[in-house]
């Protein structure tokens, strides 16, 4: 099953739950993001909804970062098994015509998304 996959999870991993962050300035600094300083907006519980995001992050189409000098986003996305936060993205919402970016730090990549409407107007 070869494609244009972006394993994020582990197979015998479970997210319960998403968090949408959203930090206070417009671009963070290194350490408030790092330290994920800002304000939990939104919880995402719905088994279905955690599903459909997930499956739609992993099929994006992505970009290195390497070369890319951009600003950290103002929201995070954290996933969580429980109480443990096993992955969090950076996370652009509608960057360019309605589509979605979100910046893995760690891979040194962004994926593009179409939107998923995660953080109300």
């Amino acid at each position: 099953m070869g494609g244009c996959s972006n394993s994020f999870f582990v197979n015998d991993t479970t997210i319960t739950s998403i968090e949408i962050l959203k930090f206070a300035s417009a671009s963070p600094s290194p350490e408030e993001y790092s330290e994920q300083e800002g304000e939990v907006i939104s919880v995402i519980k719905s088994k279905e909804e955690i599903k459909r995001i997930i499956n739609t992050i992993e099929r994006a189409g992505q970009e290195s970062t390497e070369s890319m000098n951009i600003a950290l986003p103002n929201h995070l996305i954290i996933f969580k098994e429980n109480k443990n936060v096993i992955f969090t993205l950076g996370y652009y919402p509608n960057i360019n015509n309605g589509n979605d970016e979100f910046l893995d730090l760690d891979k040194d990549k962004i994926y593009k998304t179409n939107a998923l409407n995660l953080i109300q107007k």
